[in-house]
């Protein structure tokens, strides 16, 4: 016998759990609830008409009875065109009982599929901000970030950089430059961006250390102004690695649903009577405006 090694008789069992463990190392949360938006879309798309704000200036008027000469109101369309989806898992009808002690899984798949939808209006949230947008009286005009909304992953010099007080402090001074209000900002980043925050700040006595430190240990919500939310939902490209980050201010990100979370569960006769546990969502979303969002682009591999 190997040393160390205990032969037990044959007749031992080892004992088994009586319940599913969701597994926990997956985002479960909506982690964007609350930071945008929400509207409801009873068509299969919705127009959202905007009135842009005229000049500040206003006109002399220089002599009595003047002609009154009119300003234009500027005006925008952006348009919801939601999507449907699902998420469908089968049953075997002799499941329940060949599984022995462990219990009908129908409650663990429909939480399941409900963490499943949480991340999708993230996902959904996410893509709006970033992607390309239609816009237009027949939603056909592509509008996509502008470059003026986008810190780039060199800033502020000639080498790629990961997430860093200097971006945050330039993506603060275009959403003020644009006048977008200062309250309700929200800070998407991914686990990296954080630990790069804390290698890139003064580690002596320094006040945005002790602050970026909180941060990370949840004793702080707000830094820089915004509302620091964490996700690793957000996309990364290239070679190096490249994470899209996202500063913006709530009221420029929408959500539209047309049919909010629904899950049924069926049993299918041309399935040999498995069981179906659907859930379906029925959702899109878009950038309100470009002014209010803010793309920084970290390299993941500094």
């Amino acid at each position: 016998m190997a040393s160390g090694v205990i032969t037990l008789p044959p007749h031992y069992e080892p004992a088994f759990d009586t319940v599913w463990h969701e597994i926990m190392a997956q985002q479960i949360d909506h982690r964007l609830a609350g930071m945008y938006v929400s509207d409801t879309v009873a068509g299969n798309q919705k127009r959202y008409d905007q009135m842009g704000s005229q000049s500040y200036a206003m006109s002399q008027k220089t002599a009595r009875a003047a002609v009154t000469e009119p300003s234009d109101v500027p005006t925008a369309i952006r348009w919801v065109i939601p999507t449907a989806y699902q998420k469908a898992t089968w049953i075997d009808e002799d499941d329940s009982v060949l599984l022995g002690s462990l219990p009908d899984p129908q409650n663990i798949i429909a939480m399941n599929h409900a963490i499943a939808v949480n991340r999708l209006k993230d996902q959904l949230i996410i893509n709006a901000a970033l992607g390309t947008n239609y816009t237009g009286a027949q939603a056909t005009t592509a509008t996509a970030l502008p470059s003026s909304q986008q810190i780039g992953v060199q800033f502020p010099g000639n080498t790629n950089t990961g997430m860093t007080l200097a971006k945050l402090l330039e993506a603060v001074y275009v959403l003020d430059a644009n006048d977008v209000p200062e309250n309700d900002r929200v800070l998407v980043y991914a686990a990296k961006q954080l630990y790069d925050l804390l290698l890139n700040v003064d580690q002596v006595d320094s006040v945005l250390y002790n602050d970026v430190r909180a941060l990370m240990k949840g004793r702080l919500d707000e830094f820089a102004g915004f509302r620091f939310v964490r996700t690793q939902l957000l996309p990364t490209a290239g070679t190096p690695s490249i994470r899209s980050c996202i500063a913006y201010q709530k009221k420029f990100l929408l959500l539209g649903e047309t049919k909010g979370q629904s899950t049924k569960i069926d049993i299918l006769p041309q399935q040999s009577h498995a069981i179906q546990v659907r859930t379906t969502y029925f959702a899109g979303a878009t950038r309100m405006e470009e002014a209010g969002v803010v793309l920084i682009s970290c390299d993941e591999t500094q």
